[in-house]
């Protein structure tokens, strides 16, 4: 079996949800060949787990004249004339459409001469759009995973790249009814159900209760708008004093890094926040092991931006470690509040205090706790299970 995988960027080391999946299906026996839409991402370190994904990757340029003469075909018009019209509010997304059909096509039609009867498109945005081009070209059935900001920023397209997938896949049930409700072409349709995974099998959960001393704090992920970073600090601020010897590491990068590096600063919490940058992943795994508690203060960003379910709430269950984190979006699907983890309201600092209190108080229920989460993972969101499931929907 070949398989042709389009993302968005490529490396990219927050997407370790989409290489889990491409390394589980290398096991399997499947061949795989992985496009990207964005230039490569030079510089963006690849975490050592899916270093064989490297070799599988064919880099196609913008530039492909040869191209456009399958540009020139009906269906492929009457696409482009669709997307202009269904973008006409979002010029910026419509712009960058029309200029990687070029490489679209070329996609479809390396994909098609490699031998690939599949091809899938991680998100619903420019790889769903460059996977709906291609098949209009004469390329091959598609299918799509939906995630979160690619589904809630807007459902413009959707209709047409959604309702001529030959499967559509999201992560929870809550995209699943979100999409049911907003894209009228799926409401009687299979939207299938398959959560992004670990690999349970390979990560030893901790056993130990929370220290205390320190009680270690850990946030994972992108610093940006929608992953409310700066709650988690207004938090600290205000139970500080009452957890002791504490410690608290922030790893990862984006757009609000030095913002909210001032914001630590302004706080007086510098010496007790470590900011550490984007790390291999090997790193970011005995962090987890180390963690006391592990935080997602996640909210509902500009344009709608939000999460699905967050991956590091899956990894910080899987490790057995306590999670905290917000009740939006399919959040609530992973982390059952007092049962799998503690669940509070977005934006809320002086909610995500009493939460940490809560864990530090009493090291031993948050262990129980994350006992039951890691259960739950186990059931619902461990890679082999649902790799499986996925190549079913592939080429079921």
């Amino acid at each position: 079996m070949k398989l042709a995988v389009i993302v968005t960027e490529f490396p990219k080391s927050t997407e370790t949800f989409i290489y889990r999946d491409l390394t589980a299906f290398l096991a399997a026996g499947v061949e795989v060949r992985l496009y990207h839409i964005a230039p490569w991402r030079h510089g963006q370190p690849l975490h050592g787990f899916a270093a064989p994904l490297r070799e599988r990757v064919r880099d196609i340029g913008f530039w492909q004249p040869g191209a456009m003469l399958r540009a020139l075909r009906p269906a492929v018009l009457a696409g482009v004339a669709q997307m202009l019209w269904a973008y006409r509010r979002h010029p910026k997304i419509a712009a960058k459409s029309l200029a990687m059909l070029p490489k679209a096509l070329a996609i479809a039609a390396d994909a098609r001469a490699w031998g690939a009867t599949h091809v899938h498109a991680e998100f619903a945005g420019h790889p769903a759009t460059a996977a709906w081009l291609g098949r209009r070209a004469g390329g091959l059935p598609y299918s799509v995973s939906c995630r979160a900001h690619d589904i809630f920023r807007t459902q413009a397209l959707l209709p047409q790249k959604l309702g001529e997938a030959a499967a559509v896949r999201t992560v929870s049930d809550f995209g699943r009814d979100f999409l049911r409700r907003t894209v009228p072409v799926l409401a009687d349709r299979a939207v299938h159900v398959i959560h992004s995974s670990v690999d349970v099998a390979r990560i030893a959960p901790v056993e130990t209760p929370p220290s205390r001393d320190p009680f270690r704090i850990l946030y994972v992920g992108a610093l940006e708008p929608k992953k409310g970073v700066a709650h988690l600090l207004d938090a600290l601020a205000l139970v500080g004093p009452a957890l002791g010897d504490w410690r608290c590491e922030l790893i990862g990068h984006g757009p609000d890094a030095d913002a909210l590096q001032r914001r630590a600063a302004a706080l007086g919490l510098s010496e007790r926040v470590r900011f550490r940058d984007a790390q291999p992943f090997e790193v970011v795994a005995q962090a987890y092991a180390d963690a006391s508690v592990c935080v997602a203060p996640s909210v509902i960003g500009p344009n709608g931006r939000q999460e699905g379910i967050p991956n590091v709430m899956i990894e910080a269950l899987a490790y057995q470690r306590p999670a905290i984190t917000t009740a939006i979006s399919g959040i609530p699907e992973l982390i059952r509040d007092g049962d799998t983890g503690l669940l509070i309201p977005p934006g809320d600092p002086r909610a995500l205090a009493d939460a940490l209190l809560r864990v530090h108080r009493d090291p031993h229920a948050a262990l129980a706790m994350a006992r039951r989460g890691r259960a739950h993972v186990e059931r619902e969101f461990d890679l082999a299970k649902n790799a499986r499931r996925q190549l079913d929907l592939f080429f079921g």
